[in-house]
């Protein structure tokens, strides 16, 4: 989400058409649906998670000049563009927006030298072959992702047909790890919008989050990890402790701070609550 009242708008359409019975589920992208939903519905994480890296997509054919000019860099994520400017400085940041075929389009068109999008969208439109030669996978300790990003979400009505219909497809890796992300933002009060950043994972039985929060110059980062153990016996709602443990230390270390200053009016993700 890249904008304020844009893909939450259509996200509040679909959730009208679950709770109307005329669809009975709806698949979204995680990193786009808001940390609390409906009482009505629920989410259920289905996978395997696609590449969570964002890459940089440069232009074709480099104006010769192009090297002693300010790189410009197309995004509209204040998480992107907060990290890049971290990394360069020097970089111009345009507004970016349009599916990823038209975010292609303007970059070949000249209306920017790069841009950034995720790698889980260019994958699923296999794209990464043809434009092989132009991406630079960022990794994720240099760009860290949007919580949820490259998992795939269902939602649908807390019923327990519809919910026993899907549940051979859920990932119970994947939603822990993506359920500490989660709530590490939705702790930190943040919407999907603001420069906030966590990536997990379950690795040789130990579930690591790593969390950030950044200003938009990039020039104050509070950035935290925290690992805990995980079996099979492991609850969802240990996995939502760590990402609450995450940012409550995110947030003695000056997170708040940082959010604050950005002096944006944040939608309320308890909402339905």
């Amino acid at each position: 989400m890249t904008e304020i009242g844009g893909d939450g708008v259509f996200v509040k359409e679909i959730e009208h058409g679950l709770h109307q019975k005329r669809i009975d589920l709806a698949v979204h992208s995680l990193k786009d649906l808001p940390t609390v939903q409906p009482p009505d519905l629920r989410i259920a994480v289905v996978g395997p998670r696609e590449d969570v890296r964002d890459v940089l997509v440069t232009k074709q054919e480099m104006s010769p000049d192009s090297e002693h000019a300010p790189l410009r860099i197309g995004t509209c994520s204040l998480r992107r563009t907060a990290q890049i400017r971290a990394l360069l400085p020097d970089a111009q940041i345009l507004p970016l927006r349009g599916n990823v075929d038209t975010r292609l389009r303007k970059l070949e068109a000249g209306e920017y030298d790069a841009i950034v999008l995720a790698a889980a969208g260019l994958h699923r439109l296999a794209l990464q072959e043809r434009l092989a030669d132009h991406i630079t996978y960022l990794p994720v300790d240099a760009l860290m992702p949007a919580p949820g990003q490259g998992a795939l979400a269902l939602e649908i009505r807390n019923e327990e047909d519809i919910q026993a219909l899907i549940a051979p497809i859920e990932n119970t890796v994947i939603q822990a790890a993506t359920c500490a992300e989660r709530m590490f933002m939705r702790r930190l009060g943040a919407g999907c919008y603001l420069p906030v950043a966590a990536y997990g994972e379950i690795v040789n039985g130990m579930l690591t989050l790593q969390g950030l929060v950044i200003s938009l110059d990039g020039q104050r980062q509070v950035r935290v990890q925290h690992s805990m153990r995980w079996t099979s016996q492991s609850a969802i709602e240990d996995a939502e402790q760590l990402g609450i443990r995450l940012a409550e230390q995110a947030l003695a270390r000056g997170a708040a701070e940082i959010i604050a200053a950005l002096g944006i009016d944040r939608i309320q993700e308890g909402q339905y609550v």
